[in-house]
């Protein structure tokens, strides 16, 4: 329990050390606002034509710890090229290639987490808790940071963390790899929508609630800026979401046996639309960062509610699949449409009419949630043959 805590802790901080400010570094290297738009979605679709590679890597040819060292590591060597005073051509490539490696971390994490704790509808919450209480804290102290030295060390800072976050994944647990039950084009993937059919209407629910979230991770900071705020403003804006979080993370796991996933879905996806709005006519960047304790209670609901549906309908032997399978929805596809529509409009309809579309959005995800997630007492899915690999379980 205590490594799968501090990996997601390292995982925090990682994700504190760049993401935030990716859009203003951009910003700063000589993109605009339409280009940053479009170098997150070329990220979106290179992400979904890697994704699933990732899930079958992890759960049946390497296993998910080993395959987590990959895309960590991977992300580290892209990221340092990044660093360099290339052409933007260049540049937009090794971010690219960075983000797609960084966005299976995420997802492999959340497989070994939810396989490795003895009841992952009450712990994983608490787990997960421990990543935004780690993100809050390096959120203000690298912008303190950078405030002071500017953006050069963040792909430095990643690259340590990065490394850490590897040595810490050879000493995980870990299921054995998986054995499909057929040999087929498509792999675990596809193995995981033959199990679940009714899991792409879920995955529907999803993308719709996470346009907008996406927005704003991409839009939200350059408004930050724009109305005057520099990189302690950015990073604050970040860690007040994610300290809105912790609580949040543990409460809407306990909230799960009680209301059941779709309501909590269906809740969190109308709290974050409420975001949106603000963020439409709000003018400082004051006003903004407080309205991020709105998003950050939104975004665990959301995440809680994803993650634990994929661990309610498949087997342990498929999570990793499964949970790529969230992210390819959410990094992919919803942050393509985010990031390709967002960038048009932000530029040239400005970033009231960006987050009022986000609200609309997130109202479509909250109706499709209702009526597509898992109800309350749900079963977790069982195989009608045991699984022959044992289970590791920790307190």
């Amino acid at each position: 329990m205590a490594r799968i805590r501090l990996l997601f802790v390292l995982n925090g901080a990682a994700i504190a050390a760049f993401g935030p400010f990716a859009s203003v570094i951009l910003e700063g290297r000589g993109f605009s606002a339409t280009q940053i738009g479009l170098i997150f979605a070329v990220t979106s679709l290179a992400y979904v034509a890697s994704v699933s590679g990732w899930g079958h890597l992890g759960d049946v040819v390497l296993g998910r710890a080993r395959a987590l060292r990959i895309a960590i590591l991977g992300a580290a060597a892209l990221l340092s090229v990044f660093s360099l005073q290339l052409p933007l051509g260049l540049l937009a490539v090794a971010y690219v290639g960075y983000a797609v490696c960084n966005g299976a971390v995420g997802p492999l994490s959340d497989a070994l987490a939810v396989n490795a704790l003895r009841d992952p509808g009450r712990q994983y919450g608490k787990v997960r808790a421990f990543a935004s209480g780690s993100f809050t804290v390096w959120a203000i102290v690298f912008g303190l940071l950078y405030g002071q030295a500017g953006y050069w060390p963040a792909s430095f800072v990643f690259v340590a963390l990065a490394v850490a976050i590897a040595v810490l994944a050879g000493l995980l647990p870990d299921l054995g790899r998986a054995t499909l039950s057929v040999r087929r084009r498509g792999g675990a993937i596809r193995e995981v929508l033959a199990i679940q059919p009714a899991l792409p209407r879920i995955l529907v629910a999803i993308a719709l609630a996470y346009v907008g979230v996406f927005a704003g991770f991409t839009f939200l900071s350059l408004r930050i800026v724009a109305l005057g705020g520099g990189p302690p403003e950015v990073a604050l804006s970040s860690a007040v979401s994610a300290a809105a979080e912790v609580g949040a993370m543990v409460l809407a796991s306990r909230l799960v046996p009680v209301i059941g996933l779709r309501a909590l879905f269906a809740a969190a996806s109308l709290l974050y639309t409420v975001a949106f709005v603000l963020w439409a006519v709000l003018a400082s960047p004051t006003a903004i960062i407080a309205s991020r304790l709105i998003s950050g209670a939104g975004f665990s609901g959301l995440w809680i509610a994803s993650v634990m549906a994929v661990q309610t309908l498949l087997p342990s032997r498929l999570q990793g699949s499964g949970q790529a399978l969230i992210s390819m929805t959410t990094a992919g596809f919803a942050a393509f449409i985010a990031n390709v529509v967002g960038g048009v409009l932000y530029a040239g309809s400005g970033p009231a009419v960006l987050f009022g579309a986000s609200a609309v959005f997130g109202l479509a995800g909250a109706v499709a949630g209702w009526l597509t997630f898992p109800r309350r007492g749900a079963r977790r899915f069982v195989e009608p043959v045991a699984e022959a690999v044992a289970e590791p379980v920790l307190a």
